[in-house]
């Protein structure tokens, strides 16, 4: 469940990354707001992975600290790219 948690909140940040004005260029194809859309049913998906691995305490503070790592993430990958 940590993994899946990881990889949504991963997913999450790169989707609503790739919705804003500044990045939407790198990818072509699909609608901007399909991209907003599943970047927020994947902040969900992290929050309720994060509950179900670690509980209601420590699962709201994993899955924020996980939303921030893939904030981080994201935007390391998308600024320290060149496109």
């Amino acid at each position: 469940m940590i993994v899946l948690a990881l990889l949504s909140a991963l997913g999450a940040f790169a989707l609503l990354a790739l919705a804003s004005d500044r990045h939407r260029h790198r990818w072509t194809g699909v609608d901007v707001a399909w991209r907003r859309r599943g970047g927020w049913a994947l902040v969900a998906l992290t929050v309720v992975a994060a509950f179900a691995a670690w509980g209601p305490v420590y699962g709201a503070i994993g899955g924020m600290g996980l939303l921030m790592l893939g904030a981080g993430a994201s935007f390391l990958a998308l600024n320290l790219t060149q496109r």
